[in-house]
């Protein structure tokens, strides 16, 4: 394996451990969300995203300019490295087979999420040899590109922004809060660090 590939495939670990620590901050940032402003998004049916750099909120979550443009997303054809890896993988695991469930369905989503590297971690555990070429870095980077992507979606939620937040973040949240749905937050439903310094 190239040093180049042996950084990247480091890279992936790190940004795999710093998407387990965001998900786990986001549960905890959401349970506190919920009970203080949950009620005002059930009234409105709705989930909000914020972009950190601009403030701006929106409802779904922030996607690639590119994505926006396409309105009808095409079926993208996988990359024939991914597709022959995965085929390997799949015959090795399939339940029909005797294989394992779990490990059948993790490959699966590896490979329906691009995730070329998950699937070269199956390759070594199932002992499958596969040869890895220069050009599959850049299906490697990709790996790491969709994890970066997931974890700014995180940190974009306005549960994150909120529990993340410094005081002036928390009340700069809730201001852009009630500018988008229009309502006045109660203040007996601010938390109670909030409301010790109003």
């Amino acid at each position: 394996m190239s040093r180049s590939l042996k950084k990247i495939t480091h890279k992936y670990e790190f940004l795999k451990l710093e998407l387990e620590e965001v998900k786990e901050e986001l549960e905890e940032y959401l349970s506190v969300w919920t009970k203080h402003f949950g009620k005002y998004f059930a009234q409105k049916k709705s989930e909000m995203w914020v972009n950190e750099e601009t403030g701006e909120m929106r409802e779904t979550p922030p996607v690639d300019d590119e994505e926006e443009e396409i309105k009808k997303p095409k079926k993208k054809q996988k990359p024939q490295k991914l597709k022959k890896l995965y085929k390997k993988l799949s015959t090795y695991t399939h339940p029909d087979k005797g294989g394992d469930v779990e490990d059948f369905n993790a490959i699966k989503k590896s490979y329906e999420e691009e995730d070329f590297l998950e699937l070269l971690k199956f390759a070594g555990l199932y002992q499958i040899d596969f040869e890895l070429e220069e050009e599959d870095e850049l299906l490697v980077e990709q790996s790491c590109t969709n994890i970066q992507k997931e974890i700014q979606t995180h940190k974009g939620s306005m549960a994150y922004a909120f529990g993340s937040g410094d005081i002036q973040k928390k009340l700069a949240v809730i201001q852009m809060l009630e500018q988008h749905l229009g309502i006045e937050i109660k203040k007996e439903d601010y938390p109670k660090e909030l409301l010790d310094l109003l």
